[in-house]
């Protein structure tokens, strides 16, 4: 008799457990979808239509034959602000953008006049001595990148 009542409550308990489970499960779900869309930057669509604006005339190559593509993961690693191990879609989502929006010169150089009159507008906190120090480094770093390709 003993037995039969530790069997009952044990499988009372793991009735428990299972009504338990779903409700856990579904609560986590939606715990991880809200914190995913949270992480998303609020103005995530707008950020996603200026980027393909950019694509539409940029290629991969100077002859012209490789368009730009944009894809989920590359805007992904643009919006997180990634700046190692980018993908090669990435990186040249990021040169497009930059183009498009005139921070880059004619001979794809950083156009360091424009940047800077952004920032006086967008961050005028900055001080021009750090961000041209941040410029030029942006600049050996982009020279050593274009030296890959």
């Amino acid at each position: 008799l003993v037995y039969n009542t530790w069997i009952t409550l044990d499988l009372e308990g793991i009735m428990e457990i299972l009504i338990v489970l779903p409700i856990l499960a579904v609560s986590s779900v939606f715990t991880i979808t809200i914190a995913a869309a949270e992480s998303e930057p609020p103005h995530s669509s707008s950020l996603r239509v200026m980027a393909e604006a950019a694509i539409e005339d940029c290629y991969e190559d100077s002859a012209q034959s490789v368009k730009v593509q944009i894809t989920d993961e590359s805007f992904d690693e643009i919006l997180k602000g990634s700046r190692t191990n980018l993908s090669h879609n990435a990186k040249c989502l990021r040169y497009c953008i930059m183009r498009k929006n005139g921070l880059l010169s004619v001979d794809n150089s950083i156009d360091e006049e424009n940047i800077l009159q952004i920032f006086e507008i967008i961050h005028p906190q900055i001080k021009k001595d750090s961000l041209l120090d941040v410029l030029h480094k942006c600049s050996r770093e982009t020279d050593k990148q274009t030296d890959k390709y």
